[in-house]
C-alpha cells in the first residue's frame, strides 16, 4: 500500500515565530491521525514566503514532540551546502528521532539563491552529485558523529528531469517527483514515463509523488479556500511570463494543477494520474496556497479519514 505523508512549505504572510510553530503543531497533529511521513520544505531568503531556510533545524524540534512519524527535507538544495556540516546536522537529526530521518536533496532553481551564495548555478547539478557521493561516503564510512548508519538507504532526489533520475538510480536514492505548473496544464504522462525508467533501473526503487491536495466537502468550497492565494500565484506568474496575458485562477484549476473538492472527487482524479502507479509514497501539499494550521488541519482529517480509505480499496481492487 502507498505511504502518505504531507509536505509543508512552511510559508505565509505572518512572521516567522508564528509560522515556524504551526509547521511544528502540524506535524503533530499529522502522527495523531495516522500520516507516515511530514516533510519541510526550503526556502532561502523568504522565497514564496517561505520561513525555513533551516529545514533540519525544524524538524529537530518536530522530532521531540513526536514518536512515530517520519520526517523529512523536501528538500534541502544541496548543490549550496558543505556537505560535512550537511551529514552531521542530518545525522544530529537522525538521532534525536530515534533513525526517523529520510533526507530529501536537490539541485536547486533559484539562481539568485546561487548567486547570494557565490556558487554558479550553471554547476549545481555537478555540484550535486559532489556533495550526494561524499555523504554516502562519510554516512558509510563511519567517519561521522553522530553516527550515519541507515542514512546512507534514506537519500532521495527531488527532480524532474532524466538526468536527475539516472543519478538517483545511479546512487541507490529514492525520487521525489513534482509536477510543473504550465499553462496547459500538468503533464504528468511525461514525468511517469521517466519514473518508469527510473524503477526499472533503480536497485530498491522509492518514489515520493508530491502532489497538491484540498479536500473539503465539495468543489465549490475548496474553491473559495483556494481563490485568493491561486489568483496570487497566477498573478505573478503571468507578470514573470510563467503563464499568458488572460490566465486566470480559474484557468489554473479547470486545468488540473491542485486536486480539490470531496475526497471522491480527488481520489477519482489521483485514480488517473499517471505518476501514482510508481508512488512509494503520495506526499500532500496545499501549495501554492498558503494556509495556517488551523486551515490546514481539517484538510489533513479529510485525507486521513475519508480520502486515505478510498485510495486503499483502489489499491486493493488493483492487487487483486
Amino acid at each position: 500500500m502507498t505511504r502518505i505523508g504531507v509536505i509543508s512549505h512552511c510559508a505565509g504572510p505572518r512572521s516567522s515565530r508564528e509560522e515556524l510553530r504551526d509547521t511544528i503543531e502540524l506535524a503533530c497533529r499529522a502522527e495523531e491521525l495516522g500520516f507516515d511521513s511530514f516533510w519541510i520544505a526550503q526556502h532561502h531568503f523568504g522565497v514564496q514566503r517561505g520561513h525555513s531556510p533551516s529545514p533540519l533545524v525544524l524538524l529537530a524540534a518536530v522530532a521531540e514532540r513526536t514518536e512515530r512519524i517520519r520526517l523529512g527535507t523536501a528538500v534541502v538544495v544541496a548543490s549550496l551546502e558543505d556537505p560535512i556540516r550537511l551529514a552531521e546536522d542530518a545525522t544530529t537529526v537522525d538521532a534525536l528521532s530515534g533513525g526517523r530521518l529520510e533526507l530529501g536533496l536537490g539541485a536547486g532553481a533559484d539562481p539568485a539563491t546561487a548567486r547570494r551564495f557565490g556558487r554558479d548555478h550553471d554547476t549545481r547539478r555537478d555540484d550535486l552529485r559532489r556533495t550526494v557521493e561524499t555523504l554516502i561516503e562519510l554516512f558509510e564510512g563511519g567517519r561521522i558523529v553522530p553516527d550515519g548508519c541507515g542514512l546512507r538507504d534514506r537519500i532521495w532526489l527531488g527532480t524532474a528531469s532524466r538526468s536527475g533520475m539516472e543519478l538517483a538510480a545511479e546512487l541507490g536514492a529514492g525520487v521525489l517527483s513534482g509536477r510543473s505548473s504550465s499553462p496547459q496544464g500538468p503533464d504528468d504522462a511525461v514525468s511517469a514515463r521517466m519514473l518508469a525508467e527510473y524503477t526499472r533501473r533503480a536497485t530498491n526503487p522509492r518514489v515520493g509523488l508530491s502532489r497538491p491536495v484540498v479536500c473539503t466537502d465539495d468543489t465549490a468550497s475548496a474553491r473559495v479556500l483556494l481563490e485568493g492565494g491561486v489568483t496570487d500565484w497566477v498573478d505573478r506568474g503571468v507578470r514573470t511570463g510563467r503563464f499568458p496575458e488572460g490566465f486566470s485562477a480559474t484557468d489554473y484549476l479547470d486545468r488540473g494543477h491542485v486536486y480539490h473538492g470531496s475526497a471522491e472527487t480527488i481520489a477519482a482524479g489521483l485514480r488517473d494520474d499517471a505518476g501514482l502507479p510508481f508512488a512509494t509514497d503520495l506526499l500532500c501539499h496545499v501549495q501554492p496556497v498558503h494556509l495556517t494550521a488551523a486551515q490546514w488541519e481539517p484538510i489533513l482529517e479529510r485525507v486521513a479519514t475519508r480520502l486515505r480509505p478510498l485510495l486503499a480499496q483502489r489499491q486493493d481492487a488493483v492487487t487483486h
